[in-house]
């Protein structure tokens, strides 16, 4: 009974050992470690020597030609003004504390002072706590860690039409299609262009999502502004008046689609199309919708701002026509739907 307690002890022992070197080691090996978000495509990573360099990881190698921030070759982030940093002291649980970044650089550690953070690595910062812990005599031998635990300033900005615009945390480089899924894409009045201005030296480059963003890299500090697609108006006489997201090649046919047809008063023999002519004028075309519709005219393309409008018998002529069509644009409803 006695030899089965003590090799019961035993084991007991070297289990607890184990799992105190494993501890080690890992607090050792890991300088940053990640917290997870919700934010959709965003991956955690957890062990800064660990970080893929390409392929599909979180946090690959960063090209300081791509951001305001001098990021290192090797992936290791740097911490910024505003992130919240949690530092550990191994074996000593009452120096464990969080701290945010001060606009001035530094973070505030119990029994040190201010210690610089800003454009520093997380492991940079903790062997200067533990340099400090030393030289003050307040510890023989601190092993120390700091971790970023909220990115504040590792964000890329998008706006303009995305369902969700907002600010996105990344640890990286990522693709500018990662960034549209997690935004929930463009909207409805999009045209399929962006604009991506990097941080550094507010470089911009112009987009065309379908075909580039798959190949387009993002890095924090970023801005992403989706444009929005130039509007044509039908209006008058038709079932649908309003305004419509001119996101690609349409007709005066398809844009009374658009309109779902013709009212019952409509005189569709003598329209009008009232066109931009870029220096705060408008041009009047007058269009025979009835022929075009029945194929005896060619069909025009509608162009960014140009104004269908159907009259009925009473508005047979354009000065009417415009007197009725054009300030009515400024109370016009816009459809992002056929």
């Amino acid at each position: 009974m006695t030899s089965l307690n003590s090799r019961g002890g035993l084991v007991v022992l070297l289990t607890a050992l184990m799992f105190c070197t494993g501890n080690l080691v890992a607090q050792e090996g890991s300088d940053i470690s990640v917290s997870n978000t919700s934010v959709p495509g965003m991956e955690r990573t957890t062990n800064y020597k660990n970080i893929k360099v390409g392929g599909e990881g979180a946090a690959s190698s960063i090209t300081p030609a791509a951001t305001g921030r001098n990021y290192p070759a090797s992936g290791d982030l740097f911490i910024g003004v505003g992130d919240r940093l949690h530092v550990t002291v191994f074996e000593t649980p009452e120096f464990d504390q969080d701290a945010r970044v001060d606009p001035d650089g530094t973070i505030d550690v119990a029994g040190i002072g201010a210690v610089p953070a800003t454009n520093r690595r997380p492991r940079d910062v903790a062997a200067d706590i533990q340099q400090a812990l030393k030289n003050g005599g307040i510890m023989l031998d601190p092993r120390v860690t700091v971790e970023i635990t909220d990115y504040i300033s590792h964000g890329v900005s998008i706006e303009g039409e995305v369902r969700t615009p907002g600010i996105y945390p990344i640890v990286g480089p990522r693709r500018l299609s990662d960034l549209l899924t997690a935004s929930g894409g463009p909207t409805e009045l999009s045209d399929g262009n962006a604009e991506v201005r990097h941080a550094l030296g507010g470089v911009t480059e112009r987009i065309l999502l379908r075909k580039d963003a798959e190949n387009c890299t993002v890095v924090p500090g970023d801005i992403i502004t989706l444009d929005r697609a130039p509007l044509v108006y039908i209006l008058g006489n038709v079932r649908r008046a309003g305004g419509f997201p001119l996101a690609r090649r349409t007709t005066l046919s398809e844009g009374l689609a658009l309109a779902q047809g013709f009212s019952a008063s409509a005189k569709d023999k003598r329209a009008y199309l009232f066109r931009d002519k870029g220096d705060g004028e408008r041009e009047v075309v007058e269009v025979n919708l009835h022929d075009i519709l029945r194929g005896k005219r060619p069909d025009m393309d509608m162009r960014a701002n140009d104004v269908l409008f159907v009259p009925n018998s009473s508005l047979a002529d354009v000065a009417k026509a415009a007197a009725t069509a054009l300030p009515g644009l400024g109370v016009a409803e816009i459809y992002t739907h056929p």
